[in-house]
């Protein structure tokens, strides 16, 4: 019998090329020239305002429920249908994550769902992007406007996907993809967060960089 295996790594041959490089000029921790070249491509690919890598989605959607100044009991709507770490990263904050039911046809939360689940102590609603299927997302803004929600993208599948046009993960004040080697574009482990929202830019960098000012330091700021 022979297996069908559930994700193949794609390698395009220039791999080894680059960790030499990298090696070469002593920048193995990260933050060096090959750091900002994927930023500006993320940032290029999503228009969004900030983009920052992280070490997996995972970190990425942590460092979103810290930006939404959760309180234990705040609610987050988000599908019944998806990996651990969307609830987790909220969850780990001590809100409460609501699961709303999914639709058969993209596997994705029912936007008609939504509104009706939203009660006094909602914070945010988050979409998830299943397979990069993208959500109905015309209507998740127009909800999470209407009730003064945060939207917060679990894009981890849905890098380089788009709904109506526009980038998967654009659409938010705060966008989460991965870069897990069962995902679009691969880095063995990885992800990034997409910052939309300019208000939250600079807490993002801080909480990025351990609570310190270390990206402004670096600009010279």
């Amino acid at each position: 019998m022979n297996k069908i295996p559930f994700n193949k790594p794609y390698m395009t041959g220039k791999e080894l090329w680059y960790i030499s490089q990298a090696h070469h000029a002593g920048q193995l921790a990260g933050d060096g020239n090959y750091t900002k070249k994927c930023h500006q491509w993320l940032e290029a690919q999503t228009n969004c305002h900030k983009a920052l890598l992280t070490h997996s989605c995972t970190a990425a959607l942590e460092i979103s429920a810290i930006l939404a100044d959760l309180e234990p009991g705040d609610e987050v709507i988000m599908p019944s249908y998806t990996f651990v770490s969307t609830a987790n990263a909220f969850v780990l904050r001590g809100a409460v994550p609501v699961f709303v039911d999914i639709r058969p046809d993209t596997l994705n939360l029912d936007e008609t769902l939504v509104e009706a689940a939203i009660t006094d102590r909602t914070r945010a609603i988050v979409p998830v992007h299943y397979a990069g299927v993208g959500c109905e997302m015309d209507t998740l803004q127009n909800i999470a406007q209407k009730h003064h929600l945060l939207l917060i993208e679990d894009a981890a599948q849905a890098l380089m996907a788009s709904y109506k046009g526009q980038p998967l993960g654009s659409f938010g004040d705060l966008g989460c993809f991965s870069f897990h080697e069962t995902k679009n574009i691969i880095a063995g482990e990885g992800g990034a967060l997409i910052i939309n929202n300019s208000r939250f830019t600079e807490q993002a960098e801080i909480i990025r960089e351990k609570g310190t000012n270390r990206s402004k330091f670096f600009r010279g700021g």
